[in-house]
């Protein structure tokens, strides 16, 4: 008996230890703002956050787009003498005879 009354006392202090849920915190109240406020500073033209996001870009800077254009086709360099075999080793390494 002695036992189940320490029991409930320790949960019963456990338990008052607990907060309210039904105050909240300033961390609460603006639970998701800073990442809606974060979105809107990061569009710098924020007719193009409206509407379907399914258009094509139109229009490119000509220079950026040839020099884009240009570095992914340049010749890639030969890298058959970096490719090599991997080795895994699965269980006991053998010994050299010393079992």
């Amino acid at each position: 008996m002695r036992i189940i009354q320490i029991g409930a006392l320790v949960a019963a202090l456990l338990l008052s230890a607990c907060k309210s849920m039904t105050e909240s915190t300033a961390v609460e109240d603006n639970m998701g703002k800073a990442v809606a406020q974060m979105k809107r500073d990061q569009i710098s033209n924020p007719a193009t956050s409206i509407g379907p996001n399914d258009a094509p870009v139109a229009g490119m800077d000509p220079e950026s787009a040839n020099n884009a254009l240009g570095n992914m086709r340049k010749d890639q360099p030969d890298r058959s003498n970096v490719r090599r075999d991997i080795l895994i080793n699965i269980g006991a390494q053998q010994g050299s005879g010393n079992q």
